[in-house]
C-alpha cells in the first residue's frame, strides 16, 4: 500500500534510518548530495517551527533536487521493483516515519503546489 501511494506523488526527498532517498513516481535512488538532504534538515525544522514561508521554500528547492535526480532512460518497472525492496527492510519505526514523511508530503503539495 505505501509502496503504491509513493507511486502516485513526483520525487521528494526523504530519510529512512538515517540515509536519504529520492522516492516518487519516476525515481527510487539513494541521495548523496548534501545540499539536498541539507535542505531536507531545513525543511524538516522549517515546518516543525511552523515557519511557512521557509517552508514553501524549502519544500520547492527538494522537488527541484528530485526533479534534477532522475534518471533517464525511464523505467517504471526498475523504480517500482527497487521501491518494494526497500520498503520490505524498513523496520516497524523507519516504516512510520515514512507514514509520516508522506503525510507532512502530501499536506504541503496540496498547499504549495496545488495537487494530488
Amino acid at each position: 500500500m505505501m509502496t503504491e501511494r509513493i507511486l502516485t506523488y513526483p520525487g521528494f526527498l526523504y530519510e529512512l534510518g538515517g540515509t536519504h532517498y529520492f522516492l516518487g513516481k519516476w525515481i527510487c535512488r539513494e541521495c548523496k548530495d548534501v545540499d539536498a538532504t541539507d535542505c531536507a534538515f531545513m525543511y524538516r525544522m522549517s515546518r516543525k517551527a511552523k515557519e511557512e514561508p521557509e517552508t514553501k521554500m524549502y519544500f520547492q528547492k527538494i522537488r527541484a533536487f528530485a526533479d534534477f535526480a532522475l534518471e533517464v532512460p525511464y523505467n517504471p518497472a526498475r523504480i517500482k521493483e527497487n521501491l518494494t525492496a526497500l520498503a520490505g527492510h524498513l523496520s516497524d519505526a523507519e516504516t512510520a516515519s515514512l507514514q509520516e514523511q508522506l503525510d507532512s508530503f502530501e499536506e504541503d503539495y496540496r498547499k504549495y503546489c496545488g495537487g494530488i
